[in-house]
């Protein structure tokens, strides 16, 4: 358990710590004036503290001994030849460019029709139809359906004939 920089009476697991203190910044930003170590942004520290803070910091040791420590040395196993050769590829002007929409259109790929119009949704999968069964395809005209019995009953708005069975 850790507690805030801001307020010692906050405490909370290591790993809330970081989102703990976006929240106490914004509540404390007026009354307390804290600075950011330079080896752990999770330690904020008073001003008057913090020449001594930068001094003792346990993270301090990592860097210090990052920097005081000797370059690594490689092994013959480890070294390699360099390796000399006459091909170039970006020389091969002959070869197009890949171009994804292109190598699309021309395989035996489903597409789909995203972020477009309806109107252009409906054009592209009428395309998408032909590409895929030929272009002499026509698709089937479905018949408009009959309306229901309760859609052909008048609406109690509309004007009613008087009903009689003399006609």
């Amino acid at each position: 358990m850790v507690y805030c920089p801001y307020n010692k009476e906050h405490k909370m697991l290591r790993k809330k710590l970081q989102q703990h203190i976006l929240k106490c910044r914004v509540i404390y930003k007026d009354t307390v004036e804290l600075m950011v170590c330079p080896f752990n942004s999770s330690h904020l520290i008073p001003e008057p503290q913090f020449f001594q803070h930068t001094q003792s910091c346990e993270d301090r040791n990592i860097i210090v001994h990052y920097q005081t420590s000797a370059p690594a040395v490689l092994s013959e196993d480890t070294r390699h030849a360099k390796i000399e050769s006459e091909e170039n590829w970006d020389d091969d002007e002959s070869v197009p460019d890949y171009d994804p929409q292109v190598y699309c259109s021309r395989a035996n790929i489903v597409r789909e029709p995203n972020g477009l119009f309806p109107a252009q949704r409906r054009a592209f999968i009428e395309q998408e139809k032909r590409r895929h069964f030929g272009e002499d395809y026509e698709e089937e005209k479905k018949p408009r359906k009959a309306k229901a019995r309760a859609d052909l009953r008048p609406t109690p708005y509309e004007h009613r004939r008087p009903y009689s069975r003399r006609q």
